[in-house]
């Protein structure tokens, strides 16, 4: 008996410890990344010209709407290229509609996909090589930006020197249990991506952003560009990496009240969309590794709740009560800086097993399926490994 409750006081401690590391981390990052709105700029000046780079695979339903808050965007040096990713639905239809509206947007469409590529890569590849602009903004089709976006974050990088910019945008809330989930994803993002050290050149530190990624064309350049990451899946990412590895300065703002998304609009839309990252990038393509580490995180992430229903050991309770409180706090202050609703987010037992659920089903999916689905494209295994270019694994200690 002794033996167990000395392994029941380490387990809760070990928690408690867990949960402090991570206020201290989330307290850090929410006092190094600037917010959007704060970011000024002077209309006097002369704008480098933008090429925003939009793939986009059957779009059709939410296209429209998120191109014209940019096409309201107040910025005035911008082509857009919309690159139609072989869509089976109409979205080639609306982005020839929309640029013979705007002589600013121009329409690619590709109908085939060479070998050795992923779809979205080689769309984004296909736009760099038609970009005109001193600056590329890669973005996904379904963002949302507000006025003055691109005057701040143009402003940002020249007055700090910055080759590439990555706009951390608000994740539109959809229902209660989505919203619970996504608030976990949002703080284990914060935490173990050590993003206030990403200006740090000593630092390996990297970052990225699907929603926003603005990256100065010479610095680019200097990459090996999207050749070499024609198989990375998590793309968005790996450009900072590569970027910062190539010796370009990277930065983060948070633009959750200037750009917007919906990351996804349920947890079923969730689980389909985690599988080609949570497989590939945190399991690193081993069902075990995955499985481990989704069951690990529910018990160290639960531990104080745990720790409740523990009895005939003093204190033990009062341990797991403070670190509740703790952990709320950090879901607390998540919320209110990513403007996302508080309340789900303080749901712990029901959206941890939930999350780490999610991972589980990715790692029995990749393991029977011996490769992902994304996009309607099948991707082995054994291609993929060969193509991987993103070095996750980690982070938190780089």
């Amino acid at each position: 008996m002794l033996f167990i409750n000395i392994i029941l006081v380490a387990y809760v401690i070990a928690g408690c410890i867990y949960w402090l590391f991570h206020l201290y981390y989330i307290l850090r990052v929410i006092k190094s990344v600037p917010l959007l709105e704060n970011l000024k700029y002077d209309n006097s000046k002369k704008w480098p010209k933008v090429s925003i780079i939009i793939p986009a695979r059957n779009e059709s339903a939410t296209i429209k709407d998120a191109i014209q808050s940019r096409l309201h965007d107040d910025y005035p040096n911008v082509e857009i290229l919309l690159i139609n990713d072989r869509s089976t639905d109409n979205t080639r239809e609306v982005i020839d509609k929309i640029a013979a509206q705007d002589n600013r947007v121009k329409p690619i469409h590709i109908t085939e996909l060479p070998d050795g590529w992923i779809g979205k890569l080689y769309a984004m590849h296909r736009g760099v090589q038609q970009a005109t602009g001193d600056w590329f903004l890669f973005s996904d089709a379904d963002v949302h930006v507000k006025k003055t976006t691109l005057k701040r974050v143009i402003s940002h990088c020249e007055l700090r020197r910055l080759d590439h910019l990555a706009v951390f945008p608000k994740l539109l809330p959809t229902n209660f249990v989505l919203d619970s989930v996504l608030s976990i994803f949002v703080r284990q993002l914060c935490m173990w991506c050590r993003v206030w050290a990403i200006e740090n050149k000593d630092s390996k530190a990297f970052t990225g952003s699907g929603s926003f990624n603005l990256v100065r064309r010479s610095a680019f350049k200097k990459t090996e560009g999207f050749e070499w990451l024609k198989l990375e899946v998590c793309d968005d990412v790996a450009l900072g990496q590569m970027l910062k590895k190539s010796g370009a300065k990277s930065s983060l703002v948070n633009g959750c009240k200037f750009v917007s998304v919906y990351f996804y609009h349920t947890v079923r839309e969730m689980a389909i969309g985690a599988e080609r990252a949570t497989f590939t990038v945190f399991g690193n393509f081993s069902a075990v590794r995955l499985i481990s580490g989704a069951v690990i995180s529910i018990f160290i992430e639960l531990s104080p709740f745990l720790a409740l229903f523990i009895s005939g050991i003093p204190y033990i309770r009062y341990i797991g009560v403070a670190t509740i409180t703790i952990a709320l706090i950090i879901s607390t202050l998540v919320s209110i800086w990513t403007d996302r609703p508080i309340f789900p987010s303080l749901l712990l037992p029901m959206s941890v097993p939930i999350i780490n659920g999610i991972a589980i089903r990715a790692a029995i999916l990749g393991a029977i399926r011996k490769g992902i689905q994304w996009r309607g494209t099948f991707y082995s295994t054994e291609v993929l490994k060969k193509g991987k270019r993103l070095d996750f694994q980690f982070l938190f200690f780089k």
